[in-house]
């Protein structure tokens, strides 16, 4: 049976489409968008929360999010929801990810 970190370890290879936009690519794990991941014999669920409630790239991340774990054995199933009541803050990305953003984005624009 898949565990929730081998899940965790695949969607790290799916990245946040506005981060690839800033020229800093950042998965979706180390960005924070994570909010819950459940494995059920077979089917996994991952709720995101958005940096935006306007984020346009869902589709694009519920897809890849799907390939992703696809790859992975023993998973028959894959749903992505979004949380859209979830609060997305940028002291939920992973501490290095937030330093190589605030490289880019020198204004302050990422949590110190």
């Amino acid at each position: 049976m898949i565990t929730i970190d081998e899940v965790r370890a695949a969607l790290r290879g799916v990245a946040d489409p506005c981060a690839i936009a800033t020229g800093a690519p950042v998965d979706i794990v180390d960005m924070g968008l994570i909010q819950a991941i459940d494995v059920t014999a077979g089917a996994v669920t991952v709720t995101l929360r958005l940096t935006s409630p306007f984020c346009m790239q869902i589709g694009l991340m519920s897809e890849q999010i799907g390939k992703a774990l696809r790859r992975l054995p023993d998973v028959a199933d894959v749903r992505v929801e979004v949380d859209h009541l979830a609060e997305w803050m940028p002291e939920m990305m992973d501490p290095q990810a937030q330093e190589r953003l605030r490289r880019i984005r020198p204004l302050g624009l990422v949590a110190r």
